[in-house]
């Protein structure tokens, strides 16, 4: 081969860098797109005309079609269901509690030891459903919608909580079925009254009356959790490590006048109240905050207490910045249903703030006006569930292994929302929000709200989350 000449080695300098420019500048542009997450394309008419024929499926739909809004809370046919469930898998169960048409339901899974039994916590009882002409289909008939959302499941209780009801049951028949022996218990509670706030007839009611019925249990798991979503993954998973305390109460009066003042006194507490950083809701901050695009959104990856200043707070929105103090929210005064007025006054108060102290306080104030107080709720003192234990330990080995998408897990606080959570970790269990399923903003959106529904592939992949999670707890040493 003859040696190139010198013309044709500078015409390949050349060309060949003018080649090499443009592929870096290709890049350049593309750099965006390369980097950007990956979406999966999924066919979601397929998925779903194969999700029709599974069990899990089934379950649902039946169980969605038996009415158990609350009120009027007659959830004892929904309760007569899962027993039969249980019934034909050969799992002993319970039925307990004086109310003959609330009923509470404990089912038990016997492994080598009770102890460190895990605590599978669920509630029949749904919102009542409103307007039934405004449903897309019957609240309670279990149908599928049309169109683009011909993959969802349409009806009351779909995601609060029936999905995660048949979840955990299939979870213990699984265990059951394949002649497992589990190293340790597995309990399931249904309870009866989550909706309306009456803990008697629900776990509440259990630790008071039938402490016997949780013996061993150290961990649990209850809805609560709140994920991330993109497209068809979960991108992180929220579990739900604690919520504010509440205290919920109204005072009347024949005119309105004194109630007007007091809650102007009110809000001015508010607004004047103490601000300080819990160090559960300094690491729930620091989870979201990649996430979040704001400014106080980025101050909230460093220590925090750059949060506390006049003028991230002037930033935050409210349902942030109420975390950092004990709130007190008043409504508007309005017409008692008896006459008179009424003002509805709800305290959240962060851990390590008395729900007894806040209660006396504010019944006080109400004294000095004349004004007598009602309660309506209140919940134990605030309690964080610590990010360790078996249950915090095997949901991140099984989330962070999901076949699906591996996701980023973190701990999550509710802020003036309610699940039985806490009154588990008042007596010292390790009780944690989880919610298995791809549910995105617009969905979540629909939760007591009209139209409540599911994707049925996104339902059985959160089926299948809940079954690994069980089996792990159950059975690694």
């Amino acid at each position: 081969m003859s040696p190139l000449s010198r013309n044709t080695k500078r015409r390949l300098a050349l060309y060949g860098g003018g080649a090499a420019l443009a592929l870096a500048l290709l890049l350049v542009s593309r750099l965006p797109v390369l980097l950007a997450p990956k979406l999966r394309v999924r066919d979601l008419r397929a998925e779903t005309k194969a999700a029709l024929g599974q069990e899990a499926t089934q379950l649902l739909v039946d169980l969605v079609r038996i009415d158990s809004s609350n009120p009027p809370g007659r959830t004892r046919e929904a309760i007569l269901f899962l027993a039969r469930f249980f019934e034909c898998e050969g799992i002993p169960y319970e039925i307990v509690g004086e109310a003959p048409e609330r009923p509470v339901l404990v089912a038990r899974l016997r492994g080598v030891t009770k102890d460190g039994a895990l605590l599978l916590l669920s509630h029949v009882d749904v919102v009542p459903p409103g307007d039934l002409s405004k449903w897309d289909r019957p609240p309670f008939a279990g149908e599928r919608g049309t169109g683009q959302a011909a993959h969802y499941l349409i009806g009351r209780g779909t995601l609060d909580m029936k999905a995660q009801i048949v979840a955990s049951i299939l979870a213990m028949a699984g265990l059951r079925r394949h002649g497992i022996v589990p190293l340790r218990d597995v309990v399931f509670v249904a309870e009866s009254a989550e909706e309306s706030f009456e803990q008697a007839y629900g776990i509440g009611g259990i630790l008071d009356h039938r402490p016997d019925l949780l013996d061993g249990v150290t961990d649990a798991i209850n809805e609560g959790g709140v994920n991330e979503v993109l497209g068809a993954d979960i991108i992180r998973y929220g579990i739900e490590v604690f919520q504010k305390a509440i205290l919920s109460a109204t005072f009347s009066s024949p005119s309105r006048e004194p109630l007007d003042e007091f809650r102007a006194f009110l809000v001015a507490r508010d607004r004047s109240a103490p601000l300080r950083l819990d160090p559960t809701v300094r690491e729930f901050l620091q989870f979201v905050a990649p996430t979040r695009s704001y400014v106080w959104g980025r101050a909230m990856l460093g220590t925090g207490e750059s949060l506390l200043s006049p003028q991230l707070q002037a930033e935050m929105p409210d349902i942030y910045r109420s975390l950092f103090r004990d709130a007190i929210f008043a409504s508007p005064v309005g017409p008692a249903p008896r006459g008179g007025f009424m003002l509805a006054v709800a305290r959240l108060l962060l851990p390590g703030s008395s729900v007894a102290a806040s209660e006396a306080e504010l019944a006080g104030w109400g004294r000095e006006r004349g004004l007598a107080m009602h309660v309506l709720f209140r919940t134990p003192d605030a309690v964080a569930a610590s990010a360790s234990g078996r249950a915090w330990e095997t949901l991140g080995n099984v989330l962070r292994l999901d076949p699906f998408e591996p996701a980023v897990v973190g701990p999550y606080v509710l802020n003036g929302q309610y699940t039985s959570s806490p009154i588990l970790r008042a007596r010292g269990i390790r009780a944690l929000g989880f919610s298995p399923f791809n549910v995105n903003l617009y969905d979540a959106a629909k939760i007591h709200n009209l139209n409540e529904r599911i994707s049925l592939p996104y339902f059985l992949e959160g089926v299948e989350r809940i079954r690994r999670f069980v089996f792990e707890y159950a059975l690694a040493p």
